[in-house]
C-alpha cells in the first residue's frame, strides 16, 4: 500500500488515495453495490497489515478505521450521475468540506490513532491523529474529483478539437509556474499558482482544474520532499511543519476550485435561463395567443423593417388583409369557443399554403388576418391569396374537419413599391381598400387595389 502515495522521510504519508478513489466509486454506484466496494477495503487492508507484520488486532482497527470514513462521506454526498448535475446540488461544497474532508478523515483518524496509542508502545495520540487524518483529507480532496472527472463522459465530450490544445497550454502553464514557485527557495510565489489554477477553472471549467491541481500537488510534493519551495522558508519549527502547510495548501486550493467552479457552472445555468425566459417573453409578445401566429405588434415591427429594405433596394412589397365573412353571426350561432377553434383552424391552413420564410401572416385583430410578402407583386400576392381563399372554402369538407360549418374568407390586396414621399401605413390603407371592395362586392372572393397610389 506504500507505494501508493507520497511518503516524507519519516514514513508519514502526505496523501493517501485510497479511500478517495473509495470515495468516488461509492458515489458513483448505486447504495446496493457498496457491500463490494467495503469488501475490497477491509482486504485491501487486511493484506497490508499482513504485509506490514501487524497483529490481529492492529489489522482489524485499520480495515474499520478506512471503510467507515468513505462509507460516512459518500452517505452525505449526493449521487453522481452527469458532472454538470451534480456539482449543482444543494450545498454541495458544504456538504464536501465537512464530511469528505473535515469529518471522515477525523473519524478514521480517531480510531486509528486511539487504537495505536492504547496498543502500541511509544505512540502519541496526537501525532497520529494529525498524520493519519491530514494524509486521508488531501487523499479525499485530491483523488475523488480526479475519478470523478475521469470517470464522466461529459469530460470526453467536452473536450473538442479546439479546448484540446488550450488545456495542454493551460497544463503546461501550471507545470510551469510550479516549478518557478517550489523549486526555488529564495522568495515565496505562492499566490502565482492560485492565480494560474484559477486561470484554468474560469477557462477551461472544472475537470481541467481539478487534473491542474492534481499536476500542480504532484510536483509540489517531490519539490516539498526535496527541501524547495516557499514551504521550506522561515524557522526551524516551520520547517518541521512543511508537509502539514504542503497538505493545507493543497486541499485549500482544491476547495477554492471546486467553489469557484460550482460557482462558475451556477452563474451559466442563471444566463441560461434568463435568456430562456427573455426568449419567452420576447415571443409572447409578438405571438397572438389564441393562433400561435404572429401578432399585429410583430406585423407592425416587421413591416417597417421591410419597408426601409425595400426602400433601399427598389423592390415592392405586397399585402393581402383576410377578414373571415360574417363571423359575428357564427360566434353568436355556435358560440365563442368554436369561434376561436374556427379561427385557429383558418390560420394553421393559410400556413399551409407554399410561401417563402420571409413571408409573415399575422392575426391583424379580431376576425382580421395580415398576410406579408416582401420583395413581391401584387400578382404574387394575388394568386396566393386565391388559393386560400379557396382552401377556407372547402376546409369543412376535409375529414379532419368534420362536422364543421362552412365558412368563407374576403381577401383584399395591394403591392406598393416605397418611396420617401409614402409611409408603410399606406400599404395597409390600399389593402384595406380592397378587403372593403370584396365585402360589398358579395364576400368570399379577392379583390386587387390597383392604384393604391391614389390613397
Amino acid at each position: 500500500m506504500n507505494s501508493i502515495g507520497f511518503f516524507s522521510e519519516q514514513g508519514q504519508a502526505i496523501w493517501w488515495p485510497t479511500n478517495g478513489l473509495a470515495l468516488a466509486l461509492m458515489v458513483r454506484l448505486e447504495r446496493s453495490r457498496w457491500f463490494t466496494i467495503l469488501a475490497g477495503i477491509l482486504l485491501g487492508s487486511w493484506i497490508g497489515g499482513i504485509r506490514h507484520g501487524w497483529p490481529v488486532s492492529s489489522r482489524i482497527v485499520n480495515a474499520v478505521a478506512n471503510s467507515i470514513g468513505p462509507l460516512l462521506a459518500a452517505l452525505t454526498l449526493p449521487h453522481f450521475k452527469r458532472l454538470d448535475d451534480w456539482l449543482q446540488e444543494p450545498s454541495l461544497v458544504f456538504r464536501y468540506v465537512l464530511f469528505a474532508l473535515l469529518l471522515a478523515p477525523m473519524l478514521s483518524a480517531t480510531i486509528y490513532a486511539s487504537a495505536a496509542h492504547l496498543f502500541l508502545s511509544n505512540v502519541h495520540f496526537w501525532t497520529v491523529l494529525q498524520t493519519r487524518g491530514d494524509s486521508d483529507m488531501l487523499g479525499y480532496a485530491l483523488f475523488t474529483p480526479l475519478i470523478l472527472v475521469f470517470s464522466s463522459k461529459e469530460t470526453y465530450r467536452q473536450a473538442n478539437a479546439l479546448e484540446i490544445p488550450m488545456m495542454v497550454l493551460l497544463l503546461a502553464l501550471v507545470a510551469c509556474a510550479t516549478y518557478f514557485v517550489f523549486w526555488q527557495t529564495a522568495y515565496d510565489f505562492s499566490f502565482v499558482l492560485i492565480s494560474v489554477v484559477l486561470l484554468v477553472t474560469l477557462r477551461l471549467g472544472f475537470a481541467a482544474s481539478v487534473v491542474a491541481v492534481n499536476l500542480l500537488a504532484v510536483l509540489a510534493t517531490v519539490a516539498t520532499m526535496h527541501g524547495h519551495g516557499p514551504l521550506t522558508l522561515g524557522s526551524g519549527a516551520i520547517q518541521a511543519h512543511r508537509i502539514l502547510l504542503l497538505q493545507a495548501f493543497l486541499a485549500l486550493t482544491m476547495v477554492t476550485v471546486f467553489y469557484v467552479s460550482v460557482m462558475q457552472i451556477e452563474r451559466n445555468v442563471f444566463q441560461e435561463r434568463l435568456q430562456s425566459a427573455y426568449e419567452e417573453m420576447e415571443r409572447r409578445a409578438t405571438t397572438d395567443a389564441l393562433t400561435g401566429i404572429a401578432n399585429r405588434r410583430l406585423f407592425e415591427e416587421t413591416l417597417k423593417k421591410e419597408w426601409s429594405r425595400a426602400l433601399r433596394n427598389g423592390d415592392s412589397i405586397a399585402l393581402l388583409m383576410l377578414d373571415v365573412d360574417h363571423f359575428k353571426s357564427y360566434n353568436d350561432r355556435f358560440g365563442h369557443p368554436a369561434g376561436d377553434a374556427c379561427l385557429r383552424r383558418i390560420a394553421q391552413k393559410i400556413l399551409t399554403i407554399d410561401h417563402r420564410s420571409t413571408d409573415l401572416l399575422a392575426r391583424y385583430g379580431g376576425e382580421e388576418f395580415a398576410f406579408l410578402f416582401p420583395a413581391a407583386n401584387v400578382d404574387d400576392a394575388a394568386r396566393i391569396g386565391e388559393l386560400i381563399r379557396l382552401r377556407i372554402q372547402r376546409m369543412h369538407e376535409e375529414p379532419e374537419n368534420a362536422g364543421d360549418h362552412a365558412i368563407s374568407i374576403s381577401i383584399g390586396c395591394a403591392a406598393v413599391t416605397p418611396t420617401p414621399e409614402i409611409a408603410a401605413e399606406m400599404l395597409v390603407g390600399a389593402s384595406d381598400k380592397a378587403l372593403y371592395m370584396a365585402k360589398r362586392n358579395g364576400r368570399n372572393r379577392v379583390e386587387v387595389n390597383e392604384s393604391p397610389s391614389d390613397l
